[in-house]
């Protein structure tokens, strides 16, 4: 991406009822949008159906601040830039529900070579690599988050991931994500974002590291895992003056509702078991509201967090109690896919470094003092590692590729390697004398090795290994 900046549906200085939710907003007289912008497509697919529609931004301020409208969508940047120096809160404007956060890209008709493409976005990966994209992004949206080879989103869930005193992201997994980036030689800044717009984003670009995430059958092949960097039980609460109870996990089906948060994996396990009596809502501080205000029967929860939750919501925990244990996830960094497999691998090498050298569980037990760290100390993802040599070799998706190719003739001269089908098997790099591939999808791919002497452009010795990926 070449910006990043996020939109919110702003509400009416005369418009002072608190809106947690896009299912609220629907309910809402009037929401101003200007035609065919990015927004608005993006309410027409929610199924909204009380848009007014302006031509341009100008004219869908001036009818927000004077009340014509109730809510309208902008891009915090421009709304900044609209209000000419004035700040949103001085106009008695103030920021709603968190439509998306914006990721914008340069954009080719169909009709261009992939190449040229392919070329831009490696001119554009060096100037993020040198430095000098960040120089130039900031001179112009010095508030906003700066694009790097890689967009960290991650969410309000202490102590895992949350906002520190500065605003800046921290937490547990944020700083251990920090430290293998900075070990990467990757200078990349987290945002904080509602989990559902983290998890659609991820679910549907490359390049995002989603974190922390639960690994759940329904999510295992939808991302590259990265982990796992925790372990937390899921359970169903009540407030501790409710009599309500539930012999079973189908049991709690027929209570009035169930307070859940959008895209969260306790969200999505109820939601595979049949449970139709949940209220979701994007932030889990909503869920604990809901719950001791008696607006719903039970909310879910996993014991790592729920404490924070509760308390960052203005409440103690004696006010609720455990009902019923549910699950218990692993959770990782997330890769979206199409993330540059050579990072992920390297980052999760690193990662197993940092559980050796000490750095992960003084990072981790800085935030949990008593967490019981050793299960996490000996898992990793990291794939199985296939051996094969010259000829032709079936290997399974997702794993690791290891070819040695013979020393003295590599002492003679350098290796050229090139990949029929790179969105197949992707080219991770040597290590210990042998060449690293990572299995991506299902196909055939020849991996050709070309024996170079210096100086001379034909090669004296060429090998072709035949790969089918299934």
């Amino acid at each position: 991406p070449i910006a990043i900046a996020m939109t919110h549906l702003y509400a009416s200085p005369f418009f002072f009822q608190k809106i947690a939710s896009l299912e609220e907003a629907k309910t809402i007289e009037s929401i101003g949008v200007v035609k065919a912008f990015y927004s608005t497509q993006l309410l027409e697919r929610e199924g909204f159906k009380n848009l007014v529609y302006f031509e341009d931004e100008k004219q869908l301020l001036e009818n927000l601040l004077s009340g014509a409208i109730t809510l309208a969508p902008f891009d915090d940047s421009v709304l900044s830039h609209l209000l000419e120096g004035r700040s949103a809160s001085s106009t008695g404007l103030r920021s709603s529900v968190p439509l998306n956060l914006d990721m914008m890209y340069i954009g080719f008709s169909r009709n261009i070579p992939e190449e040229t493409v392919s070329d831009w976005q490696a001119r554009l990966d060096r100037l993020k690599k040198t430095g000098k994209f960040r120089i130039l992004y900031q001179k112009w949206l010095p508030e906003n988050p700066v694009p790097g080879q890689l967009t960290l989103l991650t969410e309000e869930y202490p102590p895992v991931t949350y906002a520190g005193e500065n605003g800046k992201p921290t937490g547990f997994v944020t700083r251990i994500v920090e430290e293998a980036l900075r070990r990467n030689g990757l200078e990349e800044e987290p945002i904080l974002v509602p989990w559902s717009i983290g998890y659609e984003l991820a679910s549907h670009l490359p390049g995002i590291l989603l974190f922390s995430m639960d690994q759940t059958p329904q999510r295992e092949g939808l991302f590259e895992w990265i982990g796992p960097v925790g372990r937390n039980t899921a359970y169903l609460y009540a407030r501790s003056d409710s009599d309500v109870s539930i012999e079973n996990l189908g049991s709690a089906k027929s209570v009035s509702s169930i307070a859940t948060t959008k895209n969260w994996w306790t969200e999505q396990l109820l939601q595979e078991k049949g449970f139709t009596n949940l209220r979701s809502s994007l932030h889990p501080s909503e869920n604990v509201r809901q719950l001791i205000n008696g607006e719903v029967t039970l909310a879910i929860f996993t014991d790592l967090t729920v404490q924070s939750l509760v308390e960052e919501t203005g409440y103690t925990m004696d006010r609720i109690r455990p009902l019923f244990e549910v699950q218990s996830n692993y959770f990782y960094i997330a890769a979206s896919k199409g993330t540059d497999p050579t990072i992920v691998y390297n980052l999760q090498k690193t990662l197993d470094t940092m559980k050796q050298d000490g750095c992960f569980e003084t990072i981790l037990r800085s935030h949990v003092p008593n967490v019981l760290v050793t299960p996490l100390l000996f898992q990793s993802s990291t794939p199985e590692v296939r051996e094969i040599k010259i000829g032709s070799h079936q290997v399974e998706n997702g794993c690791m590729v290891q070819i040695s190719l013979p020393l003295q003739e590599e002492a003679d001269g350098l290796w050229d390697v090139t990949l029929s089908n790179p969105e197949v098997l992707a080219a991770l790099g040597k290590e210990n004398g042998a060449w690293l591939f990572k299995s991506l999808q299902n196909g055939p791919c020849a991996v050709v090795f070309s024996l170079y002497r210096s100086g001379s452009p034909t090669p004296i010795k060429v090998y072709t290994i035949e790969v089918v990926v299934e």
